[in-house]
Protein backbone atom coordinates (compact mmCIF):
# COMPACT_ATOMS: atom_id res chain seq x y z
CA UNK A 1 0.00 0.00 0.00
CA UNK A 2 1.41 3.69 -0.86
CA UNK A 3 2.02 6.25 1.44
CA UNK A 4 -0.61 8.03 0.04
CA UNK A 5 -3.15 5.55 -0.01
CA UNK A 6 -1.87 4.80 3.96
CA UNK A 7 -2.51 8.38 4.85
CA UNK A 8 -6.21 8.29 3.85
CA UNK A 9 -6.77 5.33 5.42
CA UNK A 10 -5.30 6.42 8.67
CA UNK A 11 -7.46 9.99 7.96
CA UNK A 12 -10.64 8.07 7.33
CA UNK A 13 -10.30 5.60 9.87
CA UNK A 14 -9.08 8.85 12.63
CA UNK A 15 -12.20 10.62 10.95
CA UNK A 16 -14.95 7.80 11.73
CA UNK A 17 -13.56 7.30 15.44
CA UNK A 18 -14.00 11.03 15.71
CA UNK A 19 -17.53 10.93 14.63
CA UNK A 20 -18.50 8.12 16.87
CA UNK A 21 -16.81 9.73 19.93
CA UNK A 22 -18.88 12.78 19.12
CA UNK A 23 -22.36 11.11 18.20
CA UNK A 24 -21.92 9.07 21.58
CA UNK A 25 -21.05 11.71 23.56
CA UNK A 26 -23.93 13.87 22.77
CA UNK A 27 -26.25 10.51 23.04
CA UNK A 28 -24.78 10.67 26.67
CA UNK A 29 -22.42 8.14 26.55
CA UNK A 30 -18.92 8.62 28.54
CA UNK A 31 -16.11 5.95 29.48
CA UNK A 32 -16.58 4.87 33.12
CA UNK A 33 -13.71 4.35 35.39
CA UNK A 34 -12.66 0.77 34.42
CA UNK A 35 -12.89 2.23 30.66
CA UNK A 36 -15.58 0.64 29.80
CA UNK A 37 -18.54 2.89 27.52
CA UNK A 38 -21.50 3.64 29.86
CA UNK A 39 -24.77 5.81 29.58
CA UNK A 40 -24.96 9.03 31.13
CA UNK A 41 -27.48 8.61 34.54
CA UNK A 42 -29.45 10.83 36.57
CA UNK A 43 -29.86 11.90 40.00
CA UNK A 44 -32.73 13.63 40.99
CA UNK A 45 -33.37 15.59 44.43
CA UNK A 46 -36.33 17.45 45.79
CA UNK A 47 -35.34 20.53 47.87
CA UNK A 48 -37.88 21.86 49.84
CA UNK A 49 -36.50 25.21 50.71
CA UNK A 50 -35.27 28.22 48.23
CA UNK A 51 -31.55 29.07 47.98
CA UNK A 52 -29.68 25.57 49.08
CA UNK A 53 -27.04 24.69 47.47
CA UNK A 54 -26.15 21.63 46.05
CA UNK A 55 -22.51 20.52 45.45
CA UNK A 56 -21.63 17.92 43.13
CA UNK A 57 -18.25 16.22 43.58
CA UNK A 58 -16.96 19.36 44.85
CA UNK A 59 -16.76 20.73 41.19
CA UNK A 60 -20.07 21.94 39.91
CA UNK A 61 -22.75 23.67 42.63
CA UNK A 62 -26.31 24.59 41.61
CA UNK A 63 -28.41 26.85 43.82
CA UNK A 64 -32.51 26.07 44.06
CA UNK A 65 -34.73 29.78 42.68
CA UNK A 66 -37.62 27.75 44.38
CA UNK A 67 -39.30 26.26 47.13
CA UNK A 68 -39.79 22.29 45.85
CA UNK A 69 -37.64 22.52 43.61
CA UNK A 70 -37.06 18.98 41.37
CA UNK A 71 -33.11 18.71 40.79
CA UNK A 72 -32.02 16.52 37.96
CA UNK A 73 -27.94 16.25 37.51
CA UNK A 74 -26.70 14.61 34.51
CA UNK A 75 -24.16 12.35 35.95
CA UNK A 76 -21.44 9.75 34.33
CA UNK A 77 -21.94 5.76 35.55
CA UNK A 78 -19.23 5.80 38.35
CA UNK A 79 -19.44 6.80 41.89
CA UNK A 80 -20.25 10.28 43.01
CA UNK A 81 -20.62 12.67 46.31
CA UNK A 82 -23.11 15.06 46.64
CA UNK A 83 -23.60 17.79 49.82
CA UNK A 84 -26.85 19.74 50.46
CA UNK A 85 -26.17 23.07 52.30
CA UNK A 86 -27.93 26.11 53.21
CA UNK A 87 -27.27 28.69 56.04
CA UNK A 88 -28.54 27.88 59.38
CA UNK A 89 -28.90 24.11 58.74
CA UNK A 90 -26.54 21.23 58.93
CA UNK A 91 -25.05 19.99 55.77
CA UNK A 92 -26.46 16.34 54.24
CA UNK A 93 -24.02 14.47 52.33
CA UNK A 94 -24.34 11.48 50.01
CA UNK A 95 -22.31 8.83 48.25
CA UNK A 96 -23.67 6.95 45.52
CA UNK A 97 -23.14 4.75 42.19
CA UNK A 98 -25.00 5.86 39.50
CA UNK A 99 -25.32 3.00 36.71
CA UNK A 100 -25.18 3.19 33.42
CA UNK A 101 -28.60 4.73 31.89
CA UNK A 102 -29.87 4.63 35.34
CA UNK A 103 -30.95 7.03 37.85
CA UNK A 104 -31.06 7.81 41.41
CA UNK A 105 -32.90 9.79 43.93
CA UNK A 106 -31.89 11.48 46.93
CA UNK A 107 -33.80 12.71 50.03
CA UNK A 108 -32.01 14.98 51.75
CA UNK A 109 -32.93 15.78 55.63
CA UNK A 110 -33.03 19.59 56.52
CA UNK A 111 -32.57 20.17 60.49
CA UNK A 112 -31.88 23.62 61.56
CA UNK A 113 -28.99 24.27 63.50
CA UNK A 114 -30.73 26.48 66.23
CA UNK A 115 -33.54 24.55 68.06
CA UNK A 116 -36.93 26.45 67.42
CA UNK A 117 -40.18 25.76 69.45
CA UNK A 118 -42.41 27.03 72.23
CA UNK A 119 -42.41 26.31 75.87
CA UNK A 120 -45.04 24.81 77.80
CA UNK A 121 -46.00 26.06 80.48
CA UNK A 122 -47.78 24.22 83.49
CA UNK A 123 -49.98 26.68 83.21
CA UNK A 124 -51.30 25.67 79.99
CA UNK A 125 -54.21 23.30 80.00
CA UNK A 126 -52.26 20.57 77.67
CA UNK A 127 -49.27 20.88 79.81
CA UNK A 128 -49.97 17.69 82.27
CA UNK A 129 -51.41 15.77 79.25
CA UNK A 130 -48.93 15.83 77.11
CA UNK A 131 -46.60 15.33 80.26
CA UNK A 132 -48.12 12.13 80.92
CA UNK A 133 -48.09 10.74 77.21
CA UNK A 134 -44.36 11.71 76.87
CA UNK A 135 -44.11 10.16 80.13
CA UNK A 136 -45.66 7.25 79.38
CA UNK A 137 -43.91 6.53 75.83
CA UNK A 138 -42.43 3.31 75.58
CA UNK A 139 -40.33 2.49 72.49
CA UNK A 140 -41.97 -0.44 70.23
CA UNK A 141 -40.70 -4.03 70.40
CA UNK A 142 -40.53 -6.58 67.60
CA UNK A 143 -43.59 -8.00 68.72
CA UNK A 144 -46.12 -4.97 68.20
CA UNK A 145 -43.52 -2.38 65.75
CA UNK A 146 -43.78 1.18 64.71
CA UNK A 147 -45.00 0.90 60.70
CA UNK A 148 -44.19 4.14 58.46
CA UNK A 149 -46.93 5.97 57.18
CA UNK A 150 -46.89 4.44 53.44
CA UNK A 151 -46.87 0.70 55.43
CA UNK A 152 -43.65 -0.04 53.72
CA UNK A 153 -41.16 -0.15 56.98
CA UNK A 154 -41.52 -1.37 60.37
CA UNK A 155 -39.65 0.12 63.30
CA UNK A 156 -38.86 -1.32 66.84
CA UNK A 157 -35.88 -1.49 69.72
CA UNK A 158 -34.13 -4.39 70.79
CA UNK A 159 -31.10 -4.95 73.24
CA UNK A 160 -30.85 -1.06 72.83
CA UNK A 161 -30.47 -1.36 69.46
CA UNK A 162 -32.95 0.28 66.71
CA UNK A 163 -34.20 -2.29 64.19
CA UNK A 164 -35.98 -1.52 60.89
CA UNK A 165 -37.66 -4.22 58.73
CA UNK A 166 -38.67 -4.30 54.81
CA UNK A 167 -40.72 -7.64 54.21
CA UNK A 168 -39.53 -7.23 51.04
CA UNK A 169 -36.23 -7.07 51.36
CA UNK A 170 -34.76 -7.55 54.60
CA UNK A 171 -37.78 -10.30 56.38
CA UNK A 172 -35.33 -10.52 59.41
CA UNK A 173 -34.71 -6.42 60.14
CA UNK A 174 -31.45 -4.49 59.85
CA UNK A 175 -29.99 -2.59 62.42
CA UNK A 176 -29.76 0.94 61.95
CA UNK A 177 -27.73 2.11 65.08
CA UNK A 178 -27.05 0.65 68.34
CA UNK A 179 -26.28 3.15 71.19
CA UNK A 180 -24.05 2.59 74.14
CA UNK A 181 -26.33 4.56 76.05
CA UNK A 182 -30.22 3.55 76.95
CA UNK A 183 -32.58 4.66 73.92
CA UNK A 184 -35.77 5.97 75.30
CA UNK A 185 -37.98 6.84 71.91
CA UNK A 186 -37.89 5.88 68.70
CA UNK A 187 -40.19 7.51 65.77
CA UNK A 188 -40.37 7.50 62.32
CA UNK A 189 -38.93 11.00 61.16
CA UNK A 190 -41.98 13.13 60.52
CA UNK A 191 -43.88 11.06 57.42
CA UNK A 192 -40.40 8.86 55.84
CA UNK A 193 -39.60 5.38 56.47
CA UNK A 194 -36.18 6.03 55.73
CA UNK A 195 -35.42 8.01 58.99
CA UNK A 196 -35.54 7.53 62.38
CA UNK A 197 -35.99 10.36 65.21
CA UNK A 198 -34.81 8.95 68.50
CA UNK A 199 -33.42 10.24 72.23
CA UNK A 200 -30.91 8.68 74.13
CA UNK A 201 -28.56 10.57 76.46
CA UNK A 202 -28.91 14.52 76.59
CA UNK A 203 -30.14 14.58 72.67
CA UNK A 204 -32.97 13.95 70.36
CA UNK A 205 -30.95 12.58 67.09
CA UNK A 206 -32.75 12.09 63.66
CA UNK A 207 -30.57 9.15 61.62
CA UNK A 208 -31.08 7.59 57.98
CA UNK A 209 -31.64 3.91 57.89
CA UNK A 210 -29.68 3.50 55.22
CA UNK A 211 -25.82 2.70 55.52
CA UNK A 212 -25.00 2.75 52.39
CA UNK A 213 -22.77 6.05 51.31
CA UNK A 214 -23.05 8.20 54.52
CA UNK A 215 -25.67 7.37 56.70
CA UNK A 216 -26.67 11.16 58.11
CA UNK A 217 -26.53 11.38 61.96
CA UNK A 218 -28.20 14.90 63.06
CA UNK A 219 -28.98 16.39 66.20
CA UNK A 220 -32.29 18.16 66.49
CA UNK A 221 -32.57 18.64 69.88
CA UNK A 222 -29.67 19.05 72.95
CA UNK A 223 -30.78 19.10 77.19
CA UNK A 224 -30.55 17.44 80.12
CA UNK A 225 -32.45 14.11 79.73
CA UNK A 226 -35.08 14.43 77.10
CA UNK A 227 -37.69 12.27 76.20
CA UNK A 228 -40.25 12.75 73.36
CA UNK A 229 -43.21 11.80 71.71
CA UNK A 230 -43.85 12.79 67.74
CA UNK A 231 -47.94 14.01 67.07
CA UNK A 232 -47.31 15.38 63.94
CA UNK A 233 -44.62 15.35 61.03
CA UNK A 234 -43.75 19.14 61.62
CA UNK A 235 -42.90 18.85 65.08
CA UNK A 236 -42.16 17.06 68.40
CA UNK A 237 -42.90 17.66 72.39
CA UNK A 238 -40.00 17.04 74.68
CA UNK A 239 -39.94 16.70 77.84
CA UNK A 240 -36.44 17.37 79.88
CA UNK A 241 -37.11 17.35 83.44
CA UNK A 242 -40.16 19.54 84.05
CA UNK A 243 -39.71 21.56 81.13
CA UNK A 244 -42.09 20.62 78.14
CA UNK A 245 -41.31 21.89 74.88
CA UNK A 246 -42.89 21.71 71.33
CA UNK A 247 -39.50 21.36 69.07
CA UNK A 248 -40.44 22.35 65.28
CA UNK A 249 -38.60 19.90 63.24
Amino acid sequence: MGRDKKYWVFAGTGTIILIAVFVGYKMGYRIEDNFKIGKLGTVSIEIPIINTDIFVDTDQKITTTKDNEVVKISLTPTRHSIIVSRQGYFPWKKDFIVSSGGSVTLFPIFVTQNVSGEIITKNDPEYWKLRNQVSADKPPTKDSPRTSKDGSVTLWLGSNAIMVNSPRKDPGGTLVIKSETPIRNIYFYKDRSDAIIFSTSNSVFVIETDKSGTQNFIPIFRGTDPHFIETDPSFIYVLDGETLIQVII
